[in-house]
């Protein structure tokens, strides 16, 4: 059934004011691609073009924004227009989805196993000797969960995953699609007959409230644990190698990676397609920037970008540099020329 929402609902949902008609929201879209019926919002001054020429209907904008809005059209002025949109979207998103909390005919798990009541396991998903499935635990279609491998209540495996053995994941974790737990990490030592592989023993450990993204990968140890601490968000196509530990509330970008026996500290935001060198320790609630490599230990709360990653002071500096150079060749310039018409007068 469509959902639909007053403006004036709206604005009190958000604790925002109302400007302009009353209009019927019914579904919410950006500036750009909004039809009309749709609820947007704006939080970036570069965006007043798409304001302008948008078909949305209600717009939630800054609460001190002077304009006015089209005719039969609403603005929500609001503290936070971000924030506020995230409560919208919630109101238009479609119910969640529902699994028969029971073992699908159709999926195998093994004898030794235990899937508490309460839990789903998905058709053509495997749960392998002595491995544990916690209660409310959603197991997807297609997924892997291997011998001795344990997943906690009321999380969620989402299709073709692969939770190797002996790995263990928290409590309300949430792994999507083709995410791989527990391949083994990447140890080779060079012989005279080639490289030889350094067996990985170890284990991964997951903590609670934790999401990593598709297709991330996740190395189990060479011994010991390779640790995701609570409440860590990983995004799509990140790699954990053997042995790191992320701390608590921490977050990694998609496609960085993180080289082996890393340890990052807690509230640490590792942007996109960063590299970490291995060995290093990268400090409580630092930034290493997108698409930059840190070669060395981060200090807690300092910020690092470029390749080599370096501070803001240091990057800026030496990228302020060339320009600093030109303005006084320029000025060289002048002065030899003043000179030189200064001698010919002479």
């Amino acid at each position: 059934m469509a959902k639909e929402y007053k403006a004036s609902e709206i604005a009190q949902i958000v604790n925002g004011t109302l400007k302009g008609c009353d209009v019927t929201v019914s579904g919410v879209n950006s500036l750009k691609m909004a039809e009309e019926g749709d609820a947007s919002f704006l939080h970036n001054t570069k965006y007043i073009p798409q304001l302008q020429t948008s078909k949305a209907c209600a717009v939630l904008v800054p609460a001190d924004w002077q304009g006015e809005p089209a005719e039969g059209k609403a603005l929500i002025l609001c503290a936070d227009p971000d924030k506020a949109f995230t409560k919208v979207c919630d109101l238009f998103a479609p119910d969640p989805l529902q699994f028969e909390m029971s073992i699908h005919p159709m999926a195998y798990v093994h004898p030794t196993a235990t899937v508490e009541e309460g839990a789903h396991v998905g058709p053509y998903a495997i749960v392998e000797e002595g491995a544990f499935i916690g209660k409310g635990a959603i197991i997807r279609a297609g997924a892997y969960i291997g011998q001795f491998a344990s997943v906690g209540e009321n999380t969620i495996i989402a299709p073709n995953v692969s939770i190797m053995q002996r790995c263990i994941v928290g409590k309300k974790c949430i792994i999507h699609a083709g995410a791989t737990i527990g391949a083994d990490g990447f140890g080779f030592t060079p012989t005279f007959r080639g490289l030889v592989k350094v067996p990985q023993n170890g284990i991964v450990v997951i903590g609670d409230d934790v999401e990593i993204g598709a297709n991330s990968t996740i190395d189990r140890a060479r011994f010991g644990k390779t640790v995701i601490k609570r409440n860590v968000k990983i995004d799509n196509l990140v790699h954990v190698a053997h042995n790191c530990v992320v701390g608590e509330s921490s977050v990694l970008i998609g496609q960085c990676g993180i080289a082996g026996s890393v340890e990052i500290g807690r509230g640490v935001v590792v942007a996109a397609q960063a590299g970490i060198n291995g060995h290093i320790t990268l400090g409580d609630g630092c930034t290493v920037a997108g698409a930059s490599a840190a070669q060395r230990s981060v200090a807690p709360g300092s910020m690092v970008i470029g390749l080599p990653a370096e501070s803001q002071e240091d990057f800026l500096r030496r990228h302020l540099l060339p320009r600093k150079v030109k303005k006084l060749e320029d000025r060289l310039a002048k002065l030899e020329a003043l000179l030189a018409e200064k001698e010919k007068q002479a």
